[in-house]
């Protein structure tokens, strides 16, 4: 499987890679890694990808992308928890927090 059927199949928005959040190495990792049948729960990986991205205290300009992302996501409830730990980080301010809720 290559990067782009991988990125389809676990149903990433394209908006990942438009924002430049979805590094060369992780998505290979991601890709090696994957087996068949994976794309059932793929809102595992992308969870995996967003708190990837918090662990490494993102800029401002980083959690407004994923907060953007987090609506896109076609798993919301998913995606509300990982809204939860955004208004976590360090970084977050105001205007993060408007965009959240």
């Amino acid at each position: 499987m290559d990067k782009n059927e991988y990125f389809k199949v676990m149903q990433f928005p394209a908006q990942w890679l438009h924002y430049g959040l979805m590094p060369d190495h992780l998505l290979a990792k991601l890709v090696e890694l994957y087996e068949p049948g994976n794309e059932r729960a793929s809102e595992h990986d992308r969870n995996g990808v967003f708190h990837w991205w918090l662990k490494q205290d993102p800029s401002k300009d980083v959690l407004v992308k994923l907060a953007a992302l987090s609506f896109l996501d076609p798993d919301q409830i998913m995606a509300a928890d990982v809204r939860s730990h955004i208004l976590k980080s360090k970084n977050v301010d105001e205007e993060v927090r408007a965009l959240l809720t």
